[in-house]
């Protein structure tokens, strides 16, 4: 432990070194951790009663672990210290993009700039290309249910949402997400409980506590 702390503290160093240069390179450190921690050992550290343990090993994850790291981290989105909650929110995010397949990262590229030019059909299309390919994966879900809200296929984008937590019930954004398309549905109680999932889930989260206001109180 003691080591796996002195690497991050010289990661940090050095991001603060080169801070005005917007330059900071984790590789040196990361293979360090590499060869003195197995992904499984970073995991129970995860339970560290340290904060500065958590932090750290939540840093690590985020370039070595994988998806079956993300309950662990997921957990950590509620942790008692903040910034532990960052650490594994940012985890979580860059284990996501990093175990994504190039052919994956092209295609949901693909389907945003569909989305952006509004071309709402093709892009459900290659979307749902997308989900038949990976469906082990809640981010594929969770990218169609954003195409299918926008294209007004709010019953539809709620099933996604669903199969997304199914998959990653530590999915803040889908909660706030199947809440937006149950409020559309006119069930705001329904919606109201997602909302308070995903504050609960997540309490930094913003757009949770947001959409929690815009609701009527009674």
């Amino acid at each position: 432990m003691a080591r796996l702390l002195r690497f991050f503290e010289n990661y940090m160093a050095q991001c603060e070194a080169n801070a005005e240069a917007f330059t900071c390179d984790a590789s040196s450190w990361i293979e360090k951790v590499r060869a003195n921690y197995a992904p499984n050992t970073l995991q129970r550290l995860l339970t560290s009663q340290q904060v500065d343990i958590r932090r750290a090993a939540a840093w690590a994850l985020s370039h070595l672990g994988d998806e079956s790291h993300f309950v662990s981290l997921g957990v950590l989105l509620r942790d008692s210290s903040r910034i532990v909650r960052t650490y594994a929110d940012d985890a979580r995010r860059a284990i996501a993009q990093r175990t994504q397949s190039p052919w994956h990262r092209k295609t949901a590229s693909r389907i945003e700039q569909l989305l952006a030019d509004g071309l709402f059909r093709p892009a459900t299309e290659l979307a749902s290309h997308l989900v038949e390919e990976a469906d082990s994966r809640a981010d594929v879900y969770m990218l169609r249910a954003w195409v299918r809200f926008s294209d007004g296929d709010i019953q539809l984008a709620a099933e996604d949402c669903k199969r997304t937590l199914a998959i990653d019930p530590f999915c803040y954004q889908a909660c706030v997400a199947l809440g937006q398309c149950l409020w559309y549905l006119g069930r705001d109680m329904a919606a109201r409980e997602c909302y308070c999932e995903a504050a609960r889930i997540y309490p930094d989260w913003e757009p949770a506590r947001a959409a929690l206001e815009m609701l009527p109180n009674d």
